[in-house]
């Protein structure tokens, strides 16, 4: 088996690029991550046939606008087959694109969290192997459900932390197990994002999900990769404000994130600064860092700025992320997007799922990729953080939680 067939469920911000914001603001991903990526592995012969399910169809001429821009921009063959049928509107429009799919089928879903779990179920009743964005789930009982469905059969769950396959990422990783900077004592991460993202994500947000789901488990998940360690109890605060005052939804701006981990008989900690009420003229839609203290020495990366900053007339400046996501050319002319940590985690997927469809053990990728059967550590932290939060910023160990 040299190729498989592709269904992308969701079509939003992260899958095609489409917001409420088009036409009136740009985003760092305007033509989205997935669905170029997906279209990039087609070209480079490793995808048969492209599949998307969304909700609404009435976005579906948009859509099409945009694909036929892709194809004349980049060349790319863009022949997708959409569900639902446009004008329509279809919630389990997926369940049509699921049975469609031809088996083994690789699904790549990027939907509000709180349609994780019945996605991947669904997924899994099928047959087929799955990537879904992060967090995957944030209740350690919807995980242990999800992992009991999984059990006995042969399929890979991936998760989308496509930090782990930055560059500066996997040299910090590799530092800290080489022990360069000796036992580890504390690590601090701060991501914030513009509150453009609210207009995005207004119609969902707050719906069993908060801004340290969505964003601080990007480097929450990070501290676990980097280090190796286990966490042992959490306590969160939060700061309301902009979101309930202006969007009117319950749900803070600010969570902060304070970890104990233990590595090889000694603790430290980890602090975690997740945000989504950065104003709009700021350069980048994200700011992200990470510093790393101990005993023998600490790092500082600085994740936004990238050396790559501009000023345009009538613009505020921006400092743009080229290794995330961003669809330039090479010398050759032809598209180049293998150094983008956010291509490599959609490549990483779709070969894993060719090697174990041609006979490799699936266990192998299970130790080696950041999968939902890996990934309890991660989603038992953002359960404890909610539960710390409802308790009065309590301190929660995490053998005490149910389930874990």
């Amino acid at each position: 088996m040299d190729k498989i067939n592709v269904l992308i469920i969701g079509n939003g911000h992260y899958s095609t690029g489409s917001t409420v914001l088009e036409g009136k603001k740009e985003t760092n991903t305007d033509f989205g991550v997935i669905l170029p990526a997906v279209l990039e592995l087609k070209s480079q012969g490793y995808v048969d046939k492209i599949y998307l399910a969304a909700k609404n169809g009435y976005k579906f001429s948009n859509l099409e606008d945009k694909i036929k821009l892709l194809n004349k921009k980049f060349g790319w063959d863009t022949s997708i087959e959409l569900f639902p049928n446009k004008n329509e509107i279809n919630e389990k429009a997926y369940l049509e694109a699921l049975k469609a799919l031809p088996k083994p089928g690789a699904v790549i879903i990027s939907t509000p969290n709180h349609l994780h779990k019945e996605m991947m179920m669904a997924t899994i009743e099928a047959g087929h192997h799955f990537m879904i964005v992060k967090p995957p789930l944030t209740k350690l009982k919807d995980y242990n459900e999800v992992i009991s469905k999984m059990d006995h059969t042969n399929l890979l769950g991936m998760v989308d932390y496509h930090k782990i396959h930055d560059e500066p990422n996997l040299i910090l990783r590799e530092q800290c197990r080489q022990k360069e900077y000796g036992k580890i004592q504390h690590i601090f991460s701060k991501m914030t994002q513009r509150r453009d993202m609210l207009e995005i994500f207004g119609e969902w947000f707050g719906k069993e999900t908060n801004v340290n789901h969505y964003i601080g488990s990007h480097y929450i998940h990070l501290t676990e990769f980097i280090t190796g360690a286990v966490p042992l109890e959490v306590r969160s605060t939060c700061q309301y404000g902009l979101i309930e005052e202006e969007y009117d939804i319950k749900t803070p701006d600010l969570i902060e994130t304070q970890i104990t981990w233990e590595k090889e008989g000694y603790k430290f900690s980890s602090y975690h600064i997740a945000g989504l009420s950065d104003p709009s003229e700021t350069s980048a839609m994200t700011h992200q860092e990470i510093q790393i203290i101990g005993t023998n020495g600490h790092v500082r990366s600085d994740q936004k700025n990238r050396g790559f900053n501009r000023v345009l007339a009538s613009k505020h400046p921006e400092s743009i992320n080229p290794n995330f996501f961003y669809i330039n050319k090479d010398i050759n002319g032809k598209v180049n997007l293998e150094g983008k940590y956010g291509f490599k985690s959609m490549k990483i997927f779709i070969t894993s799922v060719l090697e174990i469809e041609n006979g490799s053990d699936i266990n192998k990728f299970e130790k080696m990729l950041p999968t939902l059967r890996n990934s309890k550590n991660i989603i038992a932290i953002l359960d404890a953080a909610d539960v710390s939060i409802s308790k009065g910023s309590s301190i929660i160990k995490l053998e005490d939680m149910e389930d874990y």
